[in-house]
């Protein structure tokens, strides 16, 4: 059965040579069986339909389930394509549509399409709208399709719940460290960095002759956000407690404003624009010497720019005291509203089980961490050049993953200073970390030169606290509470 592929903006390769490159080294590699296969037979906890023979019942009018995605790279499309076909030879009489769109308008299009009740089936998710969206009746209950998966095999924090249902599968975690061109520091007579006045002074020492030290994007994004988080966790405090308390006007987080606003006179003109896809950019184009970014930037940086592969490294950012960096959880949700809700969740076990879901998430080693921890185990003995080459880099993504932390998933996860994971989920995320929002606002008037660290710091402390009342006020029955 045919594939279809709807694209609202499809963001990849420039030219088609490029997209059947990826292709063909994907097929080659399923053909070669490079990755580990998980066996069916070996106890597997995933339904039964996942092995069962091909239907050979075909329906004149198939039963659509729109796939609403953003992973448009040629290799994970491909990968995805592999995995519907597959599935599509057990069930004939179900046809997945692929939609295509750019991250930037992801938010926008999914709340326009649930509000006016359009088919959206299954489709990746935001952080900052998964609490308002289960409020407001748009996700559907996930718990059985969990289960058949086998709920103990997801990583701890993985699974999104709300009001004691699952309402989002992980399918990977992103794990952001420090990308860093080490032949720049070695020609500066500078060591790594391993504390934040190291990397501060290595900064100033490389922006020189149009080069930067550092790109931090700095534009009305949640880019803004994630990166400045990472600088509040790591100087000891947080944004909310786990109960609900605002505890951005503490001294630590001026701290880490101020820190965050030193490093920004490193960057190039134009940062206070910036999303994720600029200071990518900027460090693939040898504008910068360091960025942060997850594993993606490697395998980037291999495929595009191979001469760089041996110049560079990646370590643990070191904005602060305490170890934790940012962690982003890639799941994907069903709208409540999709016609065939059972033939959705079906495809969704499918795809998120074991080899189908290795498939996907090695299309990008060391960004895509798998959600299971038995997919995570065979993901690890990869056997493609890429992997082999930088294990290293790989690796650290993966020891990282155990110091992850979201602003938008994570509420009061600083408890005296320390770093203790929460997952009790703000359910005011959007209004804070929306775009724009009053971080991300906060930020850019600083590095526009509008607002000193302080100022910025004490005005937003204040439209917090104004923000989180009014939400409270609208919610009177919500209680505040830390889990145990």
């Amino acid at each position: 059965m045919n594939q279809r592929i709807s694209v609202f903006v499809f963001h990849t390769c420039r030219f088609f040579l490029c997209a059947l490159f990826f292709v063909l080294i994907l097929t080659s590699l399923v053909g070669c069986s490079l990755l580990p296969q998980i066996s069916n037979e070996a106890g597997s906890a995933f339904s039964s339909s996942t092995t069962s023979e091909p239907s050979t019942e075909i329906t004149e009018s198939p039963r659509i389930i729109p796939f609403f995605t953003t992973e448009s790279d040629p290799a994970q499309l491909a990968a995805l394509q592999t995995i519907i076909q597959e599935y599509q030879a057990l069930h004939p009489d179900v046809e997945v549509d692929i939609v295509l769109a750019s991250p930037a308008s992801r938010g926008r299009r999914l709340l326009t399409s649930l509000a006016s009740g359009a088919d959206l089936g299954i489709f990746e998710i935001e952080p900052t709208l998964m609490p308002e969206w289960v409020d407001s009746g748009y996700l559907l209950p996930l718990d059985d399709v969990a289960n058949a998966i086998g709920e103990n095999d997801f990583v701890p924090g993985s699974l999104f719940r709300a009001n004691n249902h699952v309402y989002a599968l992980p399918y990977a975690t992103s794990v952001y460290g420090l990308w860093v061109r080490k032949d720049l520091f070695e020609q500066a007579g500078l060591a790594l960095p391993s504390t934040y006045d190291e990397v501060l002074t290595a900064a100033r020492k490389l922006t020189h002759a149009g080069m930067y030290g550092i790109a931090l994007p700095a534009g009305q994004n949640i880019a803004t956000v994630n990166y400045f988080s990472t600088f509040l966790w790591q100087n000891g405090t947080d944004y909310f407690s786990c109960d609900g308390k605002v505890v951005f006007g503490q001294p630590q987080a001026l701290e880490a404003v101020k820190r965050w606003s030193e490093l920004t006179k490193f960057a190039p003109p134009g940062f206070t624009t910036w999303d994720y896809s600029e200071q990518i950019d900027a460090f693939l184009s040898g504008q910068v010497a360091m960025t942060m970014y997850g594993g993606r930037l490697g395998v980037q940086l291999a495929s595009t720019h191979p001469e760089l592969e041996d110049k560079v490294t990646v370590i643990f950012p070191p904005w602060g005291k305490e170890k934790v960096t940012l962690g982003v959880w890639s799941r994907f949700a069903i709208a409540s509203g999709t016609k065939n809700q059972a033939d959705a969740k079906d495809f969704l076990r499918f795809l998120v089980s074991g080899n189908q879901l290795l498939l996907y998430d090695m299309t990008l080693p060391g960004h895509m961490i798998p959600s299971l921890e038995s997919v995570r185990k065979l993901a690890l003995q990869d056997s493609s050049s890429y992997t082999l080459k930088h294990k290293d880099w790989i690796n650290s993504f993966y020891e990282w993953s155990q110091y992850i932390n979201h602003p938008a998933m994570n509420m009061g996860s600083m408890s005296d200073g320390h770093f203790l994971r929460s997952e009790v989920v703000p359910p005011w995320a959007r209004e804070l970390f929306g775009t724009p929002g009053i971080i991300d606002s906060m930020l850019q008037d600083i590095a526009m030169g509008n607002r000193s660290p302080e100022e910025g710091w004490q005005i937003a402390t204040t439209r917090m606290q104004q923000s989180i009342d009014e939400w409270k006020s609208s919610h009177p029955t919500w209680v505040g509470k830390c889990a145990p």
